[in-house]
């Protein structure tokens, strides 16, 4: 089993352990919050055996999100997941407050990744989180960049809504290093070095072969620089290269 996720070894192993506590002691195994490479292992694994797999991320269209597997016969309800939906309110006057400032708090908390899920940027600036870490984010989340903030749980139903800016490329090669070089208009060599570093994720999994061929619809995270969506446009120059467009996470 485990030769077919190369890379993902020790998830996948951790996942066949809640797949057997699940099956042999008909339990309820509630996972930390999950990226979508990572739910997708899930599925693979788990497959039909007298089990049920169900995904909840607290906002509608989360691209992170927790999972129970469980016995058939479980009848799930949204509060199972314990996920927290909070907003963020604060003054704007020094500034709006960003994706990335949001993360970069939180974690300098100590908390783990896997108990904060998605961070929604839009009029207002929302996070999930596990309901046993919120009281501590409370307590200890006073203040992000320069500005005092106070947290309020919600139950409004928040609808992630993508924004991008796009731009259209001509690329010579679908390798994953002509890409990032391209499209984050960085050196070959700095994209190289980036990759094998581990700073280049492709669908949400670290790729460190710089000869990586993408596809289309790939979405591909540079660390500190941001994430593109490629979409081949199926046709290509005079020249033979091909015409991509990027899609900018914004």
């Amino acid at each position: 089993m485990l030769e077919h996720f190369k890379g993902d070894e020790v998830f996948a192993k951790k996942i066949l352990d809640y797949q057997a506590q699940a099956l042999n002691h008909q339990r309820m195994i509630l996972t930390p919050f999950l990226n979508p490479h990572e739910q997708d292992i899930v599925y693979k694994i788990i497959g039909h055996q007298d089990l049920q797999v169900k995904a909840n991320g607290g906002l509608i269209n989360a691209e992170s999100q927790r999972m129970i597997i469980c016995p058939d016969f479980y009848e799930l309800e949204d509060n199972d997941f314990e996920i927290v939906v909070v907003e963020i309110i604060y003054n704007q006057q020094f500034g709006k407050l960003q994706h990335k400032d949001v993360l970069g708090a939180l974690m300098n908390l100590g908390i783990k990744r896997g108990c904060i899920g998605d961070i929604y940027d839009d009029s207002h600036i929302y996070f999930t989180c596990t309901s046993q870490t919120y009281p501590y984010i409370q307590e200890h989340l006073k203040q992000i960049k320069k500005a005092k903030v106070k947290l309020r749980k919600t139950d409004e139903e928040i609808e992630i809504i993508h924004q991008y800016i796009t731009h259209t490329f001509f690329l010579s090669s679908m390798r994953l290093d002509k890409i990032v070089s391209t499209m984050f208009k960085v050196s070959r060599q700095v994209a190289s070095e980036s990759i094998r570093s581990g700073f280049v994720k492709v669908n949400h999994k670290e790729v460190e072969e710089v000869s990586f061929l993408c596809h289309n619809n790939d979405m591909i995270s540079f660390k500190r620089h941001g994430r593109v969506k490629i979409v081949d446009e199926e046709r290509t120059t005079k020249q033979g290269n091909f015409v991509v467009k990027g899609y900018f996470y914004k």
